[in-house]
């Protein structure tokens, strides 16, 4: 494929994607041009995704998704972040995915320190004799 076909290719997905997000917020007339800027942005970070992780390791992220949607995403954009810097000079796998969860993890467990308060009720003893002897009839 030479550069004019795949600059045609990026154009109809491009619009495609457009079209699409703007479809879904076709009621409000000032969120159309917002919710293309936006999708746009999700497609070229998707794009970086496909391009830098592994098949395994997208795998492992999408897993991650289902159970933990803010866990995933500081991963993306963790990644996002290395890509721009420069940082990343080979395909991602699952264990460098892995690795990056177990970061993320330590890093918010540090952050939040769980106290555990006992409030115990004290309870009045009686001394009252009369009602041991009530058993003893």
């Amino acid at each position: 494929m030479d550069d004019a076909e795949l600059n045609a290719i990026r154009a109809a997905r491009l619009a495609e994607l457009q079209k699409n997000a703007a479809g879904g917020g076709s009621s409000s007339t000032g969120s159309n041009s917002a919710s293309g800027a936006t999708g746009g942005a999700g497609a070229n970070a998707d794009a970086i995704l496909a391009r830098v992780l592994d098949t395994a390791a997208r795998e492992r992220l999408s897993r991650v998704r289902m159970v933990r949607p803010d866990r995933a995403q500081s991963v993306e954009q963790y990644i996002l972040k290395l890509y721009s810097m420069g940082q990343i000079n080979r395909k991602l796998v699952e264990k460098d995915i892995v690795e990056i969860l177990d970061g993320i993890s330590r890093d918010s467990s540090q952050q939040q320190t769980t106290k555990i308060t006992y409030n115990r009720k004290h309870i009045a003893v009686d001394d009252d004799e009369d009602d041991d002897d009530d058993f003893f009839d």
